[in-house]
């Protein structure tokens, strides 16, 4: 079981990200949302999953409403990749769009369909399966979603501290977390405000759960595995370190995320909101990097040394 997790999040969690991620101390990192019943139906779709040998314990999140298209798209998935390490059924999305379509947290009233899902799956894979979901408004309901999950014989289930009707406001439940472990054998992966790897090291020790994912606090800071904060020069090196991966994995930089990345990278350095709409008004990726430089020049201490851009460490 890994430790830590780099938590699949929409729009975000790409091939570099994930990368850089993993080069810093996550353990485990996974693709997500990837439609399954797009990739059942039309496997020449397989581009949305952008997985890559050089990734060490990645996961591909799969998403819908009929078990027979999960199975089918995870076999499907797997004879591409086959270097993939798990698989997970995202059960905790609570965006209207993928509620709307019966997937994501609307899977939790149907928790036998859920079931069906990961037999489905474990047909075509001997693949570890994992379940995505979000805790219901008691301990009971949770547990008793989780206890049909483990008799269908899901390997480990990740909990979001917060209901689908929360989205992700206010505060994750972590002693909801610990009463769903204490009820049930399966490994149990907790999610949910977590700053970093430290804390979640802490409920794991503490016996909140067995793994920690972290989403928010990862998306400016991939560092935030190793419990460090990096200064301004650091956010810059980190920001053109994944620009580097962009361009030797994906090609061509693509503006969107470019500037996604960017208002994330450069959070809490000096002047971080004229940079960010700088970066928000730029035109061109040419401009977003001659922000991104032109921000690191102002910083009063030296630049750090280059950032090794081998993987050996992970």
């Amino acid at each position: 079981m890994y430790s830590s997790f780099l938590s699949p999040i929409d729009d975000y969690s790409n091939l570099p990200f994930r990368l850089l991620c993993q080069k810093y101390g996550a353990d485990a990192t996974c693709i997500p949302l990837v439609n399954s019943t797009t990739i059942a139906r039309n496997p020449e779709k397989l581009g949305m999953v952008d997985a890559n040998s050089d990734e060490q314990n990645i996961g591909v999140q799969l998403v819908g409403n009929v078990p027979e298209d999960i199975g089918k798209a995870a076999n499907t998935i797997v004879e591409r990749f086959p270097f993939l390490s798990w698989l997970n059924i995202n059960c905790g999305c609570p965006s209207v769009r993928t509620m709307n379509s019966g997937g994501g947290s609307a899977l939790l009233s149907e928790p036998e369909k859920i079931a069906r899902a990961v037999e489905e799956i474990k047909k075509h894979t001997e693949l570890p399966v994992s379940v995505k979901i979000r805790i219901k408004n008691n301990v009971f309901d949770t547990v008793a979603i989780c206890k049909k999950l483990e008799l269908a014989g899901t390997d480990f289930i990740i909990i979001h501290g917060r209901t689908a009707g929360q989205g992700y406001s206010g505060k994750a439940d972590w002693e909801l977390i610990k009463q769903v472990r204490e009820e049930i054998s399966l490994l149990i992966v907790g999610n949910g405000d977590l700053r970093s790897a430290e804390e979640g090291e802490r409920y794991v020790k503490e016996g909140y759960c067995d793994s920690f994912m972290i989403a928010r606090s990862a998306m400016g800071n991939p560092l935030v595995f190793q419990n460090s904060q990096p200064d301004i020069w650091g956010r810059i090196t980190l920001f053109k370190e994944y620009i580097y991966l962009y361009r030797k994995y994906l090609g061509e930089l693509d503006k969107r995320d470019l500037k996604l990345k960017g208002v994330n990278f450069v959070s809490g350095i000096p002047n971080a909101g004229a940079i960010r709409n700088a970066i928000c008004r730029a035109e061109t990726t040419e401009k977003i990097e001659e922000i991104i430089h032109e921000a690191g020049i102002e910083g009063e201490e030296p630049p750090l040394e280059p950032l090794r851009l081998d993987q050996s460490n992970r």
